[in-house]
């Protein structure tokens, strides 16, 4: 976890824009809307994203925002 959060500085500024969608409990399609992009940008972003942030998949992501929530309290 201290990774995950140590590791949201390498974002790019458009990483961390679909980053705080998700935090901010945005679905995909409504990150596609927002952002004008594509599914495949989205999933190329997403790539990086959990590649930097060391997690797996968009559920393990989500766990991880909800650890942060919970203890940002």
């Amino acid at each position: 976890y201290q990774m995950f959060i140590d590791n949201l500085a390498t974002l790019t500024p458009k990483e961390e824009d679909i980053f705080n969608l998700y935090v901010q409990g945005c679905s995909t399609k409504d990150i596609i809307s927002q952002l004008g992009i594509t599914e495949n940008t989205l999933k190329y972003h997403n790539k990086n994203i959990y590649s930097k942030l060391g997690v797996k998949t968009r559920k393990e992501l989500l766990q991880y925002i909800e650890l942060m929530r919970n203890s940002a309290h």
